[in-house]
């Protein structure tokens, strides 16, 4: 089969994957491995950014409560992820700003995790290596070899005052919104390219975790820190506010301060057949520019949903953002940024996000199989900003025989959207890009071991 022809068959394989039998992996509670991902950008004329990630315990929510039942003695383990990811931009475009179709076939990343648990005692790190690949490459300014980008993705410890209450200290995922993720995408929501969905940042975080109900209280004086790339601020894990790359068009230079996050969730049903959670979460914190000097302030208020009958599994979340990042020219937008490039995001408006599930109970072929669509939006305050929108349609499939085998397969069609489509990088969460839709498709293979 030659390689049009393999894409078209994987499209295919997305665009209807109840019937589909070759991707990869299901989580019983809705929750399974998801990314972000760079898409190529040009450091003078960037067209999309995003990256994945490899979470520590799918199946359950490591980084609000800890592990239970471990001895004193406490356990390590060690552990990690190799990726590879073929990527099919529909709309994207050469150094010369042609139009055009692109395929890659590229290695992805490698994660190295390691976690300690005891009875009182647990923690964890894990560090992210990117480069060597199309994203990564001499298009974009780099020298093209694996590790050139590399940055931590948590690193934390904490203590366990009983089996439903903990204290979690350093890197770790602020409690925000639906945990650990809004959906099951690869590509995550628009969310996590605003950077409300799996945001690491240096802090302190209060747990308390029962079957029905569990809430969470952190406070972060400094977000997901700057490591190793070619981005002057931006190579980091999740996206946070940062001083801009020279190639932002109206790029700003802030930094998130003294970050008050909490989130609660009720279960009112739970049971064998189905389940119904309600949540709500706020966000407030100082936005510091570092060009007039002064201090402004970001409002994230939040209300989720998610619910399983079944097979059947449902998230749903609404944010409304007011940030003020007391710029010298403008306030109607601030530069945001991770993976080692930065893009611009408008300041006040309502995001909404809405994910459907299903679990096929028997395997299709070798593998076990979660379909998923799922929408998310951005709808700006300002009239003359067009809003950004993007649906997924795919599937995350799980080697039957070995379940540490996950392949994604997703199709992504996006409007003023950085990450579908060239031309929507800079400001198309901003402003906007063309306004007009784009698509791409996505296969990631990971091994997790």
């Amino acid at each position: 089969m030659t390689a049009n022809g393999l894409a078209a068959a994987l499209m295919a394989c997305a665009a209807g994957v109840m019937l589909c039998p070759a991707t990869a992996a299901a989580q019983d509670q809705g929750t399974v491995e998801v990314n972000a991902e760079p898409s190529q950008v040009n450091r003078e004329q960037p067209v999309a950014v995003p990256d994945p990630r490899y979470y520590p315990d799918p199946l359950g929510n490591f980084d609000l409560a800890p592990p239970k039942g471990k001895t004193d003695t406490g356990t390590f383990t060690f552990g990690g992820a190799i990726r590879a990811r073929y990527d099919w931009r529909f709309d994207d475009a050469s150094r010369g700003g042609v139009r055009k179709a692109r395929e890659n076939f590229d290695f992805d990343t490698l994660a190295l995790k390691a976690t300690y648990d005891s009875d009182t005692i647990f923690g964890s790190a894990q560090y992210r290596f990117y480069g060597g690949s199309s994203i990564y490459g001499p298009r974009n300014g780099y020298r093209g070899h694996p590790g050139e980008v590399n940055f931590p993705m948590w690193a934390y410890v904490g203590y366990k005052f009983t089996p439903e209450d903990s204290l979690t200290f350093g890197l770790n995922q602020s409690p925000f919104g639906l945990t650990p993720y809004f959906g099951t995408s690869f590509l995550e929501t628009l969310g996590f390219t605003m950077g409300l969905e799996e945001v690491y940042n240096f802090g302190v975080k209060f747990s308390h975790v029962e079957p029905d109900f569990n809430y969470q209280v952190g406070f972060y004086p400094g977000a997901n820190p700057q490591a190793f790339g070619l981005s002057p601020d931006s190579a980091r894990y999740s996206t946070n506010i940062v001083r801009a790359d020279p190639y932002v068009t109206f790029g700003t230079n802030n930094a998130e301060q003294n970050m008050f996050i909490g989130r609660a969730e009720y279960f009112v049903l739970k049971n064998d057949a189905a389940s119904l959670a309600f949540g709500a979460s706020i966000w407030h914190s100082d936005i510091y520019n570092f060009d007039t000097r002064q201090t402004g302030t970001k409002q994230l208020e939040g209300l989720h949903a998610l619910g399983t009958y079944g097979p059947w599994g449902f998230k749903a979340i609404y944010v409304r953002q007011d940030i003020d990042p007391r710029n010298p020219f403008r306030n109607d937008l601030v530069t945001v940024g991770g993976f080692d490039f930065s893009y611009n995001l408008a300041a006040r408006g309502n995001f909404v996000s809405a994910e459907v599930t299903y679990k096929v109970p028997d395997p299709i072929g070798p593998f076990t199989v979660v379909p998923f669509v799922g929408y998310s939006a951005f709808y700006k305050d300002k009239a003359t900003f067009q809003n950004s929108e993007r649906f997924t349609l795919g599937g995350a499939w799980t080697l039957t025989a070995d379940p540490n085998l996950i392949i994604y397969t997703e199709a992504a069609i996006g409007r003023n959207d950085p990450y579908v489509g060239a031309g929507e990088f800079n400001n198309g969460l901003a402003q906007g890009g063309e306004n007009r839709w784009k698509s791409r498709f996505i296969m990631n293979i990971g091994y997790y071991f």
